[in-house]
């Protein structure tokens, strides 16, 4: 590989500062017949064995001095050809590549424009030997180096991007193995000059030719294709659309996506449009919903179906939300009717509510289940007071205070509810004159507050708050991958642990009566301990206050 300077640089300042200014004098016509010539000289003398380092040096020279001649269709043209011609001899191949290289100077866009322009159809449609695709590759590592270190936008197009996705894919091309290896690596960078530059509308021009490669492709392509085809409906809803169009007459690709979709439902659901998805969905179903005089479907068609309503309905209908709405309003007009009813009798014993309690009490299945219980509460405080007694009185002492609460928050629910009823007429128009000043007053500070130049800052704050969110939500989910990986080890290093533990305790040792009764022992003095822990602590703070 040349360097970039090389063999100019090699002049000395003098002769390099004479050659520019002579170049810079010459009339562009004549210039560019002078660079024809030198290109046709020094592919016939690299052809005969020569070196060709004084061409090269002129060549160099005039790029450096007269872009207007370098970038001229004649000269581009005449060098196409001569490279066409040369392909099977290697060294005049690689020295015009060499001068093709030079065409684009210091304008990143224009240098992979070149090199997908004329290099790229050379490895596409030529058998050449392994330094001219050795000389390519070099070629596009360097531009792509250049342009991740500049962090420039470039914009690819989709002609461009689909000749090389097809050439690193294909299985009958004429590279080497390595050089297909090198560009199987260099796809995703080629894929993000691609789809970063304005992504949410230009996607929408890759996503057709996409789906059509997930036809007849091999496992690896399907997997990459795969996930470009996500990537284009989580950021351009045009997709979703282009989708719908397309769905009948690929069937079979459309299924494929859609069980993608649905095997990464977890991701889709978060960074896809919903409405788009659900929209397509449905408009799916639609389509493959056979007509009453129709029962007979396809495998792929009733496959696509399955998929669709599962995804269709793991969105979530609006009837849940309304089904939870409507348990509120149960909820609420419950509690409003035991209210009113205690009001009306008086009291809760003498109230329909209090009378339909007490005959629930009253029946036999529920008095024989009361008494279960109160049996076994008897033993549990007897053998608590024994025992335990302090813990006992701890325990009482917090239902008691718990008891009291509920009870003086029912009280304070009861009288206002009371007040709400018989002031409802007024607390009515109160909140009516309210709620129009609220309106009124959010009305005229909405109108003074939306300025174009208010409305422009909150723009702009917007996109700079959502920004950072992505780079925070980014960074959330590389640490909570870390995390998870530290999870794993500490959970794989306790099984280890409690293993060990339980080989060396239950299985080495066997267990004995004795050793149960010392276990025992040491867990009820450890829960006394504790009880009488807590215990001193709640007394101490109480005599404190």
């Amino acid at each position: 590989m040349y360097e970039s300077g090389y063999p100019f640089n090699m002049l000395s300042s003098e002769l390099q500062d004479f050659l520019s200014k002579l170049f810079k004098e010459i009339p562009d016509p004549v210039m560019i017949g002078f660079y024809t010539e030198l290109l046709d000289s020094l592919a016939r003398d690299v052809r005969n064995g020569a070196c060709g380092y004084h061409h090269r040096i002129l060549l160099q020279c005039m790029s450096h001095n007269c872009p207007k001649t370098v970038h001229s269709k004649e000269v581009t043209n005449k060098l196409q050809s001569l490279i066409t011609d040369s392909v099977a001899r290697t060294k005049e191949c690689v020295a015009l590549l060499w001068c093709l290289q030079m065409i684009p100077r210091n304008k990143l866009d224009t240098k992979l424009k070149v090199w997908f322009t004329c290099m790229l159809p050379i490895l596409q449609t030529k058998k050449t030997e392994r330094p001219v695709q050795d000389y390519i590759l070099k070629c596009l590592e360097n531009v792509v180096s250049e342009i991740t270190d500049s962090n420039e936008t470039i914009e690819l197009g989709p002609s461009d991007f689909f000749g090389y996705f097809d050439l690193v894919f294909s299985p009958n091309s004429n590279l080497f193995p390595h050089v297909q290896v090198v560009l199987m690596e260099l796809l995703e960078e080629i894929k993000c000059f691609a789809f970063s530059s304005n992504a949410d509308k230009r996607l929408r021009s890759f996503f057709p030719s996409l789906l059509i490669r997930l036809q007849h492709c091999s496992a690896k392509q399907k997997t990459v294709v795969l996930e470009y085809l996500l990537e284009c409906l989580q950021q351009d809803a045009q997709c979703w659309l282009l989708w719908q169009q397309m769905f009948g007459k690929h069937l079979n690709n459309s299924v494929t996506l859609l069980e993608h979709i649905h095997d990464n439902w977890n991701i889709v659901i978060k960074t896809a449009n919903k409405a788009a998805l659900k929209q397509t969905l449905n408009y799916l179903m639609v389509t493959l919903t056979p007509s009453s005089g129709k029962t007979k479907m396809k495998e792929n068609q009733r496959r696509a179906l399955e998929l669709c309503s599962d995804m269709n309905h793991a969105i979530g209908s609006p009837l849940k939300g309304a089904l939870k709405l409507a348990l509120l309003v149960m909820l609420v007009v419950s509690a409003a009717y035991v209210l009113h009813d205690v009001k009306e009798f008086g009291s809760f014993q003498a109230s329909r509510t209090g009378r339909i309690y007490s005959s629930f009490l009253q029946h036999e299945s529920v008095v024989q289940l009361y008494d279960t219980a109160k049996v076994y509460g008897a033993a549990v405080h007897k053998h608590g007071m024994t025992h335990v007694p302090l813990l006992m009185e701890y325990i009482y002492a917090i239902c008691n205070s718990v008891c009291s609460t509920l009870a003086l928050f029912a009280v304070f629910l009861q009288t206002n509810f009371n007040y709400l009823i018989e002031n409802k007429d007024e607390i009515a128009k109160q909140m009516k004159a309210a709620a129009v000043d609220a309106g009124e007053r959010g009305y005229g500070l909405i109108k003074s507050l939306a300025t174009p130049e208010n409305m422009e800052w909150a723009e702009t704050t917007a996109l700079k708050y959502m920004e950072l969110c992505k780079e925070y939500w980014s960074w959330a989910l590389e640490h909570m991958v870390q995390a998870a990986a530290a999870g794993q080890a500490s959970a794989v290093a306790f099984y280890g642990s409690a293993q060990e533990f339980v080989i060396n305790n239950f299985i080495n040792d066997p267990v004995t009566l004795d050793r149960l009764k010392e276990w025992l022992l040491t867990f009820s003095t450890f829960v006394q301990e504790t009880a009488v822990h807590f215990y001193n602590t709640a007394r101490n703070a109480t005599l404190a206050n």
